[in-house]
C-alpha cells in the first residue's frame, strides 16, 4: 500500500512518498516535482498542472488557480470578493449564495464548484502518484492552513473524496513542518526535561503561517500559531506590478490592466523580477515587447525601492510574528532557534524582519518549497499499518474556539465554551441536558472577529425522539461532541438515560440510590433544566483538566452523608435501575450531503472518461497528419521513391494530399474511428513501399550473415575430413554426413535466393523476406552445431588406478573436515603469553 502525502497549496503542488527507507518527492510527467496548481478548461478536454499553466495568457477566462482561497466560503464572503479582483476567470453566486466558477467547456458555459475544481487538481496528483508508483494510490495525508476553520475543512475532505482518495488525516501545515523537523533530530531532550522551543514561519504565495513548536524526545506539542490569511509572495507582486503600471502609464501611454492578457504577462515578468532582486542589488529591468498596441515597454526597479513600496506588507509580517509571541506567551530568550520555509521566506526583508523580532538568525536547513508534503507524508507512515516508524507523539491544537448554544430557559445559561482556545485535538467531552422535548444545539466559534471567516456558525444539531421520564420528570440526556483529528466538531452520539424502579426484595442488600444535584439543590422535576453538565473526555487524554458549564452547570454525583460515604438505602427502598436508549441525531452543516457528493465523484468519472475519449481521438488525430507528412517527404524525392511504382506513387500522393486538405477543414473535430479508418487508406498503399525499402535495407546484412554461418561450419567440417585436428574425431561419421547434407541444403537455398535478389526490381515485392532468411540460418547454426559441438565421451581409469584415485579423494575430505589446529599467538611484549584467543573487540551501535 502506498503512503503518500499531499500539499496543494495556491499556487504549486508537491507530492511526497514513503519508500526506500525515506521520503522522497515525485517527479510528474515533465520530469519536474513541482506541478503548478491550475486548471484550463477546453472545447473538448481538461487541462491540469504544467499544461494548464501554459494556456494562463493565452486561455486566460478558462484557467483557474487560485481555487484553495475559494473553499468551503460563501460568495458574499470578502476574501471571495478580493479574488473576483485579483483573478481573470469569472467567479458567480451559485445556488443557496455558494460559489460557482464559470468556465466554457464542451462548448457550452458550465459552473463547477471551488470543491469540484479542487477534485479535479487532486485527481491530476492522484494520476501522477500511480504513474510513479505502478500502483493504485488511495490513503493519503492533506496538508491544510492552521486557520483553515471548519467548513473549509469539510470541504477539502469532500474535495478529496470527489477524486478518490480516502484521506486519513487533514494536517495543519504549521504541524507538517514541525513534525518533518522534529522526527529527525536525535539530539531533542528527554520527556521529563524542559522542552525545546522552536518558531517556525512559512510564508507563500497567499498566506503567512508561524508557529511555535516544544520538542520532547519523541514528541511535539503545538504551542500557538498565528496568520495573516491574506499576506504572500502575490503580494509582492501586485507592488511591482501597479508601480510598473504608473511608470507605464506615464512614459508609453498604455495601462497595462486594460486586458487580462496584458495585466498576466506583467504579472509574470514582475515575479521573475522579484526573484532576481532577491540575490542583486542593481536595478532589474522589466520589460515587455509587443506589449499593448504593439508597442514595446521597458522600466526598472531596484531593491531598495522594492521595498520601499513594500513598507506596509513588512509591517503586517512584523505584526504577526509579534502576536505569535504574544499568544504563545513567551520571549524571544524561550525561543531557541528559527526555521523558515515557504518560497516567500527568500525575499531578503522577510529573513531580516524574522531576525529582528526574534533576535536571532533564521535557519534554512529545511526545503523551504516541500516541507509540508514531506511532512504529510511522515504523518501518513504513522497512521499506516504497513510501514513501521520511530514512535512520535503529535499534540496538535484548535486555535479558535467554539460554543455550544441551545434553547434554554428566561434565567438560565443557555450556552456554553466546550473547546477552549489553543484546546489539543483530538478531544472529546460528554454534555448531560435535562428535556422533555427533542433539543436542538448550535456550534459556532466563540470570537467570529478572530476567525478569516464570514460565518462563525459551525453547525446545527437536533437530536430527537426526547421523552419524559415514566413520573413527568425530564429525562437525563447525555450528549458526546468531538473534535476529531481532522480539527472538524461533531455531536457524534446521544443518548437518553431512562430510570426503571423496580421494587426490592425484602432480605435484598441495601442499594446506593442515586440523586441530581444542581450546587446545594435538588434539581426541582417539575421544569426542564436546559443547563448542561461539561465532563471529563472519556476518549482522549489530549482534553483540558477542568471544563466546567456556566455557572448554573449541573454536575452528577451520588448523595453522600456528612462523613462523605454515599447514604444507604433500606430494603423496602425500590431498586432503580438506568438503561442507556441511543438517540438520533439531525446535522445540518455545511459541505455536500452523500447524495450530492455522489453525483459529484459521478461527474469527475465522466470528465475523465471524457479527456481520456480526447487524448484517444487526438493521438488518433495527430497520426494521421504524422503519417502524411512522413510518407510524402520519404515518396516524393525521398529514400522510397525507387521503391513504389510510379502509377501507385502517384495515386498515394494523391491520397496524402487530399487528406491534408482534409484534415485542416471537416477533419478537425472527428471520432476517433474515422481517423483510424482514414490511417488505415493511407496504409494500404504506404505500407508496401516502407516494407520494400525495409527488405532492401536490412536484406544484404542477413545475407552476410548467413553466408559466414555457412563458411564456419564448413571450416569444422574440413577439420574432420583433413584429420588437421582432434577436435571432431569422437563424433560419428554417420553424424558428420548428416552434417554435410545440411550445410549443403543450405549452401543451395542461398544460392538460390542470392540469383532471385539480383533479378528482383526495387518496386517488386521480394518473395523471400529477412525474416525466412534469420529463420534458415538459425536452423543451419542448430542442426549442425548440435552435431559438431557434441562432448566426449568420459575415459575409464584401469582398476588400480581407480581405486587410488579414490583413496586419495577420501583423504583430501577428512583433511578439510579436520578442526584446524590453533596456533599460537605471535609473541608480543604487551600479550598475555597464556592467552590463546585472538585480541579484539567490536563496537555495536
Amino acid at each position: 500500500m502506498a503512503v503518500v502525502g499531499l500539499d496543494m497549496g495556491n499556487f504549486s503542488s508537491y507530492i511526497g512518498v514513503a519508500r526506500a527507507g525515506g521520503v522522497e518527492i515525485i517527479a510528474n510527467e515533465y520530469s519536474d516535482r513541482l506541478t503548478p496548481t491550475y486548471v484550463t478548461f477546453d472545447k473538448s478536454t481538461r487541462s491540469v498542472g504544467q499544461a494548464s499553466k501554459a494556456m494562463e495568457v493565452t486561455n486566460a477566462k478558462n484557467t483557474i488557480n487560485n481555487f484553495k482561497r475559494l473553499i468551503g466560503r460563501r460568495y458574499q464572503d470578502s476574501y471571495v470578493q478580493q479574488e473576483k479582483d485579483f483573478n481573470a476567470y469569472s467567479i458567480v453566486e451559485g445556488n443557496n449564495g455558494s460559489v460557482n466558477i464559470e468556465v466554457d467547456y464542451l462548448n457550452e458555459r458550465k459552473r463547477f464548484t471551488p470543491e469540484q475544481i479542487s477534485g479535479i487538481m487532486f485527481t491530476k496528483l492522484r494520476q501522477i502518484t500511480d504513474t510513479e508508483l505502478k500502483t493504485k494510490a488511495i490513503d493519503c495525508v492533506i496538508g491544510v492552513p492552521c486557520y483553515f476553520t471548519d467548513a473549509e475543512r469539510r470541504a477539502m475532505l469532500d474535495a478529496s473524496q470527489i477524486a478518490g482518495w480516502n484521506c486519513l488525516r487533514l494536517l495543519n501545515e504549521t504541524t507538517a513542518v514541525a513534525l518533518g523537523y522534529g522526527i529527525y533530530k536525535a539530539d531533542l531532550p528527554e520527556p521529563a526535561d524542559k522542552p525545546r522551543l522552536v518558531a517556525f514561519v512559512d510564508m507563500g504565495y497567499t498566506s503567512l503561517q508561524a508557529s511555535v513548536v516544544a520538542f520532547n524526545k519523541g514528541k511535539l506539542k503545538m504551542v500557538a500559531t498565528a496568520c495573516d490569511p491574506s499576506l504572500g509572495g502575490r503580494d509582492f507582486d501586485t507592488i511591482i506590478m501597479d508601480a510598473m503600471r504608473e511608470d507605464y502609464q506615464k512614459r508609453y501611454k498604455v495601462d497595462s490592466y486594460s486586458t487580462a492578457k496584458a495585466k498576466l504577462r506583467l504579472r509574470a515578468e514582475c515575479e521573475k523580477a522579484k526573484k532576481l532582486m532577491s540575490s542583486n542589488t542593481q536595478p532589474i529591468p522589466i520589460g515587455l515587447e509587443c506589449f499593448i498596441d504593439e508597442k514595446d515597454v521597458n522600466g526598472k526597479m531596484s531593491r531598495a525601492d522594492f521595498e520601499e513600496l513594500a513598507k506596509p506588507i513588512l509591517e503586517r509580517v512584523r505584526h504577526t510574528l509579534e502576536s505569535l509571541l504574544k499568544e504563545a506567551k513567551l520571549t524571544v530568550d524561550d525561543i531557541e532557534c528559527v526555521e523558515i520555509v515557504g518560497g516567500s521566506t527568500r525575499v531578503p526583508a522577510i529573513r531580516q524582519i524574522v531576525e529582528d523580532v526574534f533576535l536571532k538568525k533564521p535557519m534554512t536547513t529545511m526545503n523551504a518549497d516541500e516541507s509540508v508534503a514531506r511532512g504529510c507524508t511522515l504523518m501518513c507512515a504513522i497512521l499506516s499499518p504497513t510501514f513501521k516508524v520511530k514512535e512520535f507523539k503529535i499534540e496538535d491544537c484548535q486555535p479558535y474556539p467554539i460554543t455550544l448554544s441551545w434553547q434554554g430557559g428566561v434565567n438560565e445559561d443557555n450556552e456554553v465554551e466546550v473547546f477552549s482556545r489553543w484546546n489539543v485535538i483530538p478531544s472529546t467531552k460528554m454534555l448531560s441536558f435535562y428535556k422533555r422535548e427533542p433539543l436542538t444545539v448550535e456550534a459556532r466559534y466563540s470570537y467570529p472577529n478572530d476567525i478569516p471567516f464570514s460565518e462563525s456558525r459551525i453547525g446545527q444539531y437536533t437530536i430527537e425522539n426526547i421523552q419524559p421520564q415514566p413520573d413527568g420528570t425530564p429525562s437525563k440526556i447525555k450528549v458526546k461532541v468531538r473534535l476529531n483529528r481532522n480539527g472538524i466538531f461533531d455531536v457524534t452520539q446521544a443518548s437518553l438515560i431512562e430510570t426503571i424502579e423496580e421494587p426490592n426484595a425484602p432480605d435484598a442488600p441495601a442499594e446506593t440510590m442515586e440523586t441530581v444535584t444542581s450546587g446545594a439543590q435538588t434539581v426541582d422535576n417539575g421544569e426542564d433544566q436546559s443547563a448542561p453538565t461539561v465532563t471529563e473526555p472519556m476518549e482522549e487524554s489530549a482534553a483540558p483538566a477542568n471544563a466546567a458549564g456556566s455557572g448554573d452547570a449541573q454536575q452528577d454525583e451520588k448523595e453522600k452523608d456528612e462523613e462523605g460515604k454515599p447514604k444507604a438505602a433500606t430494603a423496602a427502598t425500590p431498586k432503580k435501575k438506568k438503561k442507556e436508549i441511543d438517540l438520533p441525531i439531525t446535522p445540518r452543516v455545511p459541505g455536500a450531503t452523500k447524495k450530492e457528493l455522489e453525483r459529484l465523484i459521478e461527474q469527475e468519472l465522466e470528465m475523465i472518461s471524457q479527456d481520456k475519449k480526447e487524448k484517444e481521438r487526438s493521438d488518433a488525430k495527430n497520426a494521421v497528419e504524422e503519417y502524411v507528412y512522413e510518407m510524402r517527404g520519404k515518396v516524393d524525392g525521398g529514400d522510397y521513391e525507387k521503391f513504389s511504382d510510379e502509377k501507385i506513387r502517384q495515386k498515394l500522393l494523391s491520397d496524402l494530399q487530399i487528406t491534408e486538405d482534409w484534415l485542416y477543414d471537416d477533419g478537425m473535430n472527428q471520432e476517433k474511428n474515422v481517423y483510424v479508418d482514414r490511417l488505415k487508406n493511407l496504409k494500404s498503399l504506404g505500407e508496401p513501399i516502407r516494407t520494400r525499402y525495409h527488405e532492401a535495407e536490412n536484406r544484404s546484412h542477413h545475407m552476410q550473415e548467413f553466408m559466414k554461418s555457412i563458411q564456419r561450419v564448413d571450416e569444422a567440417l574440413q577439420v574432420y575430413y583433413t584429420k588437421s585436428s582432434d577436435k571432431y574425431s569422437h563424433i560419428d561419421q554417420n553424424d558428420i554426413e548428416k552434417a554435410n547434407k545440411i550445410l549443403t541444403e543450405k549452401q543451395t537455398w542461398y544460392d538460390q535466393t542470392a540469383n532471385r535478389f539480383n533479378a528482383l526490381k526495387t518496386h517488386e515485392d521480394p518473395t523471400i523476406l529477412c525474416s525466412q532468411i534469420k529463420q534458415e540460418r538459425d536452423s543451419l547454426e542448430r542442426e549442425c552445431w548440435a552435431i559438431l559441438n557434441k562432448a566426449k565421451p568420459k575415459v575409464e581409469l584401469p582398476k588400480e588406478d581407480a581405486s587410488k584415485q579414490q583413496a586419495n579423494n577420501q583423504q583430501q575430505q577428512q583433511q578439510q573436515q579436520a578442526p584446524p589446529q590453533q596456533q599460537p599467538p605471535p609473541a608480543s611484549g604487551n600479550q598475555n603469553p597464556q592467552s590463546t584467543e585472538p585480541q579484539s573487540s567490536m563496537e555495536v551501535d
